[in-house]
C-alpha cells in the first residue's frame, strides 16, 4: 500500500523503524497564524454601560435623597424636566444587584439590616415596625424600594451567640461530619 496516497497533504518519513506524520509546509503556515490571533486581541475588555431609566431621580418632596445627591449634576429629559441619575437597588429570584448612577454594576457585597421606624397613626398613639433596608460595603444605605437614604439613627440590635448556641452549632457540625465519614466506608 501507497502511504502517500492514502495521507495526502502529509509528509512521512522513515526513521529509525518509526513512522513518523510531518504537517505540511501550509499546514504549518496555518498553525503559527493561529498563534498571532491572539496576539491581535484586545487586553482589555471595557464594562458596557447601561443608563437605565429607573436610575433617574426627578427631585419631589415625597422621597428625599441623601445629601451626597444635593450636589449632582442635573440633566433634562425629552421633555424638558430636570432629573439627577441616582444609584439604585434592584432585586429579582437570584439575589439583589446595585446599578450605579454611571451605568456600572456594583460588585461589592450587599448586607442586609433592619432599621426602626416609628409612625403615628389615626389615634395618634407610637407604633414602632422593622422596615427592611440595605447597606454596601462602602457605607451606602438604600430603603426597602432601592432608593438610597441617609445612614438610619436605629437599628435592630445584632444577635449575639451565647454560649450553648456555639456549643450546639459544634454539636450539629460533628454529627453531620460523623454522617459523611459513615457513609464514606
Amino acid at each position: 500500500m501507497d502511504y502517500s496516497q492514502k495521507w495526502r497533504g502529509w509528509s512521512r518519513q522513515r526513521t529509525g523503524g518509526e513512522l513518523n506524520i510531518m504537517p505540511s509546509d501550509k499546514t504549518k503556515k496555518l498553525l503559527e497564524g493561529l498563534g498571532k490571533i491572539t496576539d491581535s486581541a484586545p487586553k482589555v475588555r471595557k464594562e458596557e454601560v447601561y443608563h437605565s431609566y429607573t436610575n433617574r431621580y426627578y427631585p419631589n418632596s415625597i422621597h428625599i435623597l441623601p445629601a451626597i445627591y444635593s450636589k449632582a449634576k442635573r440633566k433634562k429629559d425629552e421633555d424638558g424636566e430636570e432629573y439627577i441619575m441616582i444609584d439604585r437597588i434592584y432585586g429579582g429570584l437570584y439575589g439583589q444587584t446595585l446599578m450605579q448612577k454611571d451605568g456600572r454594576q456594583y460588585n461589592g457585597k450587599l448586607y442586609q439590616k433592619r432599621r426602626l421606624i416609628t409612625h403615628r397613626n389615626i389615634t395618634g398613639d407610637k407604633q414602632n415596625f422593622y422596615s427592611r433596608c440595605t447597606v454596601t460595603a462602602d457605607g451606602r444605605w438604600f430603603d426597602n424600594c432601592g432608593m438610597p437614604i441617609e445612614a438610619p439613627d436605629k437599628l435592630e440590635p445584632e444577635k449575639q451567640k451565647t454560649q450553648e448556641d456555639i456549643e450546639e452549632e459544634k454539636r450539629i457540625a460533628a454529627q453531620k461530619e460523623a454522617r459523611i465519614l459513615a457513609n464514606l466506608k
